[in-house]
């Protein structure tokens, strides 16, 4: 600080790229892949029915019977970006909508194990099970029914 109780330039510049740094929004991966379990009946899935799936409408997708929805970490990047990419919602407004629903008793939001690795594990155990990934599976285990932009 200066005398007059000003930051120098440079001193306020570092600062300011500190502050974006960690403020910053994590990337949104390029491709995030949807999949299943290998001996599930599931092939593929539209992303309208994804979206039933992932905002409690539906506990259904066709072809196939009742489908348990896996999410990844409440406050990750992957939630956010397979959100964003499957409602258009950002993360907070998603969260929100989950915390009316599930105040009212009216439906549970799809169960969070955590990350890629433990979405993938799950899957292997689990054919009524779909979740997602960001990156692309190579575990002949699972199967990738759609990729969102």
């Amino acid at each position: 600080m200066t005398r007059r109780g000003r930051m120098p330039l440079r001193a306020l510049a570092a600062l300011a790229l500190a502050c974006l740094a960690l403020h910053a929004p994590v990337r949104a991966a390029d491709t995030i892949y949807v999949v299943v379990a290998a001996q599930s009946p599931l092939r593929s899935v539209a992303q309208k029915d994804l979206l039933a799936l992932y905002t409690g409408r539906s506990r259904t997708v066709p072809g196939s019977d009742v489908v348990t929805p896996l999410d990844q970490a409440r406050d990750g990047a992957p939630r956010a970006a397979f959100y964003q990419a499957v409602t258009g919602m950002d993360i907070a407004r998603i969260n929100s909508y989950w915390a009316r629903l599930h105040f009212t008793g009216q439906v549970q939001p799809p169960l969070a194990v955590g990350d890629d690795d433990a979405v993938l594990a799950r899957l292997r155990g689990d054919p009524s099970a779909i979740g997602y990934v960001l990156r692309e599976p190579k575990d002949p285990a699972v199967r990738v029914v759609l990729r969102l932009p």
